[in-house]
C-alpha cells in the first residue's frame, strides 16, 4: 500500500497507516503526538466502513487540534462522520 502523507496547520507531517494500534491502548485509531520525530496515525484496518470513516476523522482532527479534549473531538467526528455517510449513500 502507497504511502499516505499529509502537513496539519502547523507544518507537522504526518504518516497515515492502517494499521491496528497495540492492544494496550483499547483503541480503534491512534494519533502520535506532534512534538514526535516522524509523528503517525493509526487507524484499524478491518473497522466497519461507518466506524473507520469516524475513527480516520477523529485521529486527523487530533493531528490538527491537539489541544483540544478525546470528548470534543470524537463528537465532532462522530457528527461529520454521520453527515458524509448520509450524503455519499
Amino acid at each position: 500500500m502507497e504511502k499516505i502523507k499529509f502537513k496539519n496547520s502547523d507544518g507537522i507531517e504526518y504518516e497515515l497507516l492502517w494499521k491496528k494500534p497495540h492492544h494496550t491502548y483499547n483503541a480503534d485509531g491512534l494519533c502520535y503526538s506532534p512534538e514526535l520525530d516522524n509523528p503517525k496515525i493509526l487507524v484499524d484496518p478491518k473497522l466497519k466502513k461507518r466506524r473507520k470513516l469516524s475513527t480516520l476523522i477523529e485521529e486527523v482532527t487530533h493531528a490538527f487540534f491537539w489541544d483540544k479534549s478525546e470528548r470534543e473531538v470524537r463528537k465532532f467526528s462522530s457528527v461529520l462522520a454521520g453527515l458524509i455517510s448520509k450524503q455519499i449513500k
